[in-house]
């Protein structure tokens, strides 16, 4: 009976949240110079200024479009009065005159994993369609930022669509991306939204549609935006090709080696990701993402004095890029420069509360001095912003081995201290399986668990994280079977 109820219960909320999200739904029609219908799609209100924040395809080559809300009321939009080309999105006016509209509110806190999700918006025409799923993945991609995957399903004209937590806040606009014959269901989050730059103007559709591109620049873009989808479904080797044919027609495109620095860099290959990162930036000087990026290259191959060089530039370019100065953080704790580590991670923090990578950086400096008490705590709130930080949790279980090393229990007794220390061992065997959980593959983790359970005793359970190991890490592997029969 109390399943039944509370299934009832959760049946209630969503059609509670339903009729709270529905009214700010608009169907958006567009048409061509002569007037013919081109296509529609989804939007929704953020102001009761006549604000509409929809995919910026769906207004695409329209010389008007007309918006028509769940209610049944219909306007003309005025134009647009900020885009990002980029990440697809477009902030649309209209005249409500002495019209009163509902609007949703926007939230730059990003979903978890596992989140329940709403999006409501007119597939194929069908108006204010509802439909269900949860957040299967959270990825940070550059231009984009971040990129929320859902398993709710998004069709033709959902584009533009809101997807809602619980709360009916906004979290992200919905965008449908094909590839390799199958519909990957993804939003762009909501803190691009935010930090979209108002137009000097408002531009009309007609203007956008005739403003002059050369073929050229035409093809590249296209080609430039298939390969970013590419890289949001995990495609590597299909990003790595259009960006690379995109080269091949124009040689001065920044974005595309960009790209391809990012691809190499997602695919471990550091050497080849900071020459493509370096001749975007010899291109572009200013390329202050080329720069972030080149650093993190560096640090993947332990080339810490260059990433430290490499995010200045970042910061020069940018000065309030939070997570350049946690990268620097990170760099100068790799040169034992604790004393700065932690002045820069500071200070990204300072910039950006909720700086994940800034608190995660704190976490390694801490745990380099030793301090592992302070290094839980700042690993602890690195997932707390980030549940999905693999890294963090595997820090965070370092932590704990570090701290049942070293525990001597002031005050305790000394028999009290092995019970103390297992303890910490435990801790450590559930952050590393979170981390694990998070990626399967993480061989560090794997290492972690194994000399965990070494730690407690468990040789069986160590003996099969090195069978696991011997699959991923065989020099991790030797070392983990070197301890257990030590």
């Amino acid at each position: 009976m109390a399943v039944g109820f509370t299934a009832a219960n959760a049946d209630e909320k969503l059609v509670d949240l339903v009729k709270k999200v529905k009214p700010s739904v608009v169907l958006i029609e567009t048409f061509d110079k002569g007037g013919e219908p081109i296509r529609q799609g989804s939007g929704f209100f953020i102001s009761n200024k006549g604000h509409i924040i929809t995919n910026l395809h769906v207004v695409e080559n329209a010389y008007w479009a007309n918006v028509k809300t769940t209610a049944g009321r219909n306007y003309y939009v005025q134009g647009m009065i900020a885009k990002d080309e980029e990440a697809d999105l477009a902030v649309l006016l209209i005249d409500l005159s002495d019209s009163e509209v509902a609007f949703l509110e926007l939230t730059d806190v990003l979903p978890s994993v596992g989140e329940d999700v709403v999006v409501i918006g007119n597939p194929l025409g069908l108006e204010a369609t509802v439909s269900k799923g949860i957040v299967s993945a959270v990825r940070e991609i550059p231009v984009f930022g971040h990129i929320i995957q859902i398993s709710a399903p998004i069709s033709s004209g959902s584009s533009g669509s809101p997807v809602v937590n619980m709360k009916g806040q906004v979290i992200g606009v919905a965008t449908l991306i094909l590839t390799e014959g199958q519909a990957l269901n993804f939003a762009v989050s909501s803190e691009k939204i935010l930090t979209l730059k108002k137009e000097e103007k408002l531009i009309s559709l007609r203007e956008y549609a005739n403003a002059v591109t050369s073929e050229e620049t035409d093809e590249a873009e296209k080609l430039y935006n298939a390969g970013w989808q590419k890289v949001f479904a995990g495609e590597w080797t299909e990003a790595l090709d259009y960006f690379q044919l995109i080269i091949q027609q124009k040689p001065s495109h920044e974005g595309a080696h960009f790209g391809i620095g990012y691809v190499y860099y997602k695919l471990g290959l550091y050497e080849e990701a900071i020459e493509a990162y370096k001749q975007a930036i010899r291109i572009k000087p200013d390329y202050t993402e080329a720069h972030y990026y080149l650093g993190l290259a560096y640090v993947g191959l332990g080339r810490y004095q260059e990433a430290t060089e490499a995010y200045k530039q970042a910061i020069r370019t940018e000065p309030d890029y939070a997570e350049a100065y946690s990268g620097l953080g990170l760099a100068y704790a790799g040169l034992d420069r604790y004393q700065e580590a932690i002045e820069a991670c500071k200070k990204a923090i300072k910039i950006k509360l909720d700086c994940a990578e800034a608190h995660f950086g704190l976490g390694v400096t801490y745990h380099k001095l030793g301090r592992y008490q302070d290094a839980i705590e700042a690993c602890k709130e690195a997932i707390r912003i980030k549940p999905d930080f693999a890294e963090a949790h595997y820090y965070f279980g370092l932590n704990y081995v570090g701290l049942g090393l070293t525990y001597e229990g002031p005050g305790l007794t000394y028999g009290a201290w092995p019970y103390l220390r297992r303890a910490c061992y435990q801790k450590a065997i559930e952050a590393y399986k979170e981390a694990i959980k998070i990626k399967l593959d993480y061989a560090e983790a794997h290492l972690g668990l194994g000399l965990a359970y070494l730690f407690i005793g468990d040789k069986g359970a160590a003996f099969e994280q090195y069978k696991i190991l011997k699959t991923i890490d065989v020099e991790k592997a030797n070392v983990l079977f070197n301890l257990i029969y030590e």
